[in-house]
C-alpha cells in the first residue's frame, strides 16, 4: 500500500493509464497534478473542462516547475525515464514509479504477469479462459484495461492474467508477480531502449523482485530468458519448448502429445487441444499450461478450456465477409515485422498483405524475404511506406503500391487477387499511432472498410 494523503502527487500523461491514476487516487482525497507534454489549445480547453476540481494541469512548459513541487511521480507507460522532466524528479529524489507499481501493491489477487516482444496479449487471453475454470479471473494490463482501473472487481485469491509491456517495467520497485511468464524476444521498441540488450534487461526486471514462492515460465528457443540471463535466482525456473528435444523442467512437445514435467507431478494432453493455427499458437499454449498447472488445474480442465479458445479481436482474426472469392484477416495486431512474420508463416497463399503505419525502424530482411516467399502484392500505407517500399524492393519483391489510408489499401488488395481471388492480410509490423490511437481502432477500421466494401458490391457474408 502507497500512503500519499496529503502529499503531491504527478501523474504524467492522461490517456487510459493516466485516467485510471486520477480515478484511483480521488478516492484518497489526492487531487493529483496531470502532466501533458502536448496538446493544442482545443484540447487544453477541453480538459481543463474534464478537470474541474478533480486535478490540476501542466501542459508543455508549465512541466518542469510542476515537477519542483511533487512528492511523487507516477509514470504512464507511453512517458520513458529518460525523458528530461522525469529524470529532473529523479535527480531531487521525488519517487517515480509506474501505474504497474501501483496497481501491483494493491491487488489481492494472484498476479500471472506476460511479457515478451510477440505472443504477450494471446497468450494472456489463454491463461484468463484457461483460469476462469478455476475461480474468478481478470485480463488486465496491457491489453486494453490497467490493471489500476480494475482494483475494485479484483477480490482476494483471484486469478489476474497480465499483459506487461517494457514501458511499464522501466519504473518498478517492488512489482513481483506470482509467476512471471516470457513468450520470447526479437528486436522491438528500439527507438526507446536503444539496443536488444538493454530492451532484454527491461524485460526481465518483471522477475527481479520475485522470492523463492514465485516462479518464472520461459520460452527454452529464446536465449535472452535463459537460466543465468536473470540476475535473480531466487524463483523456480520452468521452461517450454515447442520442438522437438530432451526433457524439460516444465513442458514440451514430442509425438503430438504435450508433455509436463513440473518436478512434484507430470501430466499428458493430446495437442489437438490447441485449435489455433500456427507454431506460435502452441507455444503460447504451453507457457498457459505449465502455469495452469502451477495453479492447481486438472489435465481434463486445462485441455477442455483449451479446445474452448479459438482466438480474440485483431490477432489473425477472420471477417466474417467474403468479396466473392476472397477472405480477409484482421491482424492489427502485429506491430512489429515478428509479428507479420508469424502470421505469414499461419497463412496459405495467395495473399494480398497491408502493411505500414508508424515505423519502429526495426530491421525489415526477415520479413521481407517471407512476403517475397509467400505474398503476391503488398499495399504500403502511413509513415513507415517509404522505408518499406525501398526495403522490398531491395528483396526483390515487385508488387508493391503505395497508398493514403486503408479505404484506398483494402480494394487495392482485393484487385490485386483477381480472378483466382485469395486472403487480405492486415499485417501492419508498425504501430498504429500515424494514423490512428490503437492497434485496436485501426483493426476496427480495417473491418468497417471490409464490410463496406462487402456491402456496396455485392460481397456475400459467411462465417468466421
Amino acid at each position: 500500500m502507497i500512503n500519499w494523503l496529503g502529499e503531491r502527487v504527478g501523474v504524467y500523461g492522461y490517456g487510459r493509464t493516466g485516467k485510471a491514476c486520477v480515478d484511483y487516487l480521488r478516492p484518497q482525497l489526492i487531487s493529483p497534478v496531470v502532466l501533458i507534454d502536448q496538446a493544442s489549445p482545443e484540447q487544453q480547453a477541453a480538459l481543463n473542462t474534464e478537470a474541474g476540481g478533480r486535478f490540476e494541469l501542466a501542459f508543455g512548459a508549465a512541466i518542469g516547475p510542476a515537477v519542483e513541487r511533487l512528492d511523487a511521480l507516477i509514470l504512464s507507460p507511453g512517458v520513458p525515464l529518460k525523458n528530461p522532466h522525469v529524470q529532473r524528479a529523479v535527480e531531487r529524489g521525488i519517487p517515480v514509479v509506474s501505474e504497474l507499481e501501483v496497481a501491483a501493491r494493491n491487488c489481492p489477487g494472484y498476479l500471472l504477469a506476460v511479457t515478451g516482444t510477440n505472443g504477450k496479449s494471446t497468450t494472456t487471453k489463454i491463461l484468463g479462459h484457461v483460469l476462469s475454470a478455476l475461480g474468478p479471473s481478470h485480463v488486465l494490463g496491457n491489453i486494453g484495461v490497467p490493471l489500476l482501473g480494475s482494483l475494485a472487481e479484483i477480490g482476494e485469491g483471484d486469478y489476474v492474467a497480465l499483459e506487461v509491456s517494457s514501458y511499464q517495467l522501466e519504473a518498478i520497485e517492488r512489482f513481483a508477480p506470482h509467476v512471471a511468464i516470457y513468450t520470447n524476444l526479437t528486436p522491438d521498441h528500439l527507438d526507446r531502449h536503444g539496443t536488444i540488450e538493454e530492451y532484454a534487461r527491461v524485460k526481465r526486471q518483471m522477475a527481479i523482485n520475485m522470492d523463492e514462492s514465485g516462479f518464472i515460465v520461459a520460452n527454452a528457443l529464446c536465449g535472452a530468458f535463459s537460466r543465468d540471463s536473470f540476475e535473480n535466482n531466487k524463483p523456480t525456473y520452468l521452461q517450454y519448448r515447442s520442438v522437438p528435444g530432451g526433457r524439460l523442467h516444465g513442458a514440451w512437445v514430442a509425438n503430438n502429445m504435450i508433455h509436463v514435467d513440473l518436478g512434484y507431478e507430470r501430466h499428458e494432453l493430446s495437442l489437438d487441444c490447441v485449435k489455433l493455427p500456427g507454431i506460435h499458437n502452441i507455444e503460447n499454449a504451453l507457457a498457459v499450461i505449465v502455469t495452469a498447472f502451477l495453479m492447481g488445474a486438472t489435465a481434463e480442465t486445462v485441455a477442455e478450456r483449451l479446445s474452448g479458445f479459438t482466438g480474440y479481436e485483431h490477432r489473425l482474426e477472420r471477417c466474417p465477409q467474403t468479396l466473392g472469392n476472397v477472405r480477409f484477416f484482421n491482424d492489427s495486431k502485429a506491430t512489429n515485422p515478428e509479428a507479420t512474420i508469424t502470421a505469414l508463416k499461419a497463412m496459405d497463399p495467395p495473399l494480398a498483405l497491408i502493411l505500414g503505419g508508424r515505423d519502429k525502424m526495426t530491421d525489415l530482411a526477415e520479413m521481407c524475404a517471407w512476403i517475397k516467399r509467400k505474398v503476391r502484392h503488398a499495399v504500403l500505407i502511413g509513415e513507415a511506406a517509404g522505408r518499406f517500399a525501398a526495403a522490398l524492393a531491395a528483396a526483390g519483391v515487385d508488387s508493391v503500391q503505395l497508398v493514403d489510408n486503408l479505404e484506398l489499401a483494402v480494394p487495392a488488395a482485393v484487385e490485386a487477387l483477381a480472378p483466382d481471388g485469395g486472403t487480405v492480410l492486415l499485417s501492419p509490423a508498425c504501430a498504429s499511432f500515424d494514423q490512428y490511437g490503437s492497434y485496436e481502432e485501426r483493426g476496427e477500421h480495417f473491418k468497417e472498410v471490409v464490410a463496406g466494401l462487402a456491402g456496396t458490391t455485392g460481397g456475400a457474408r459467411a462465417g468466421g
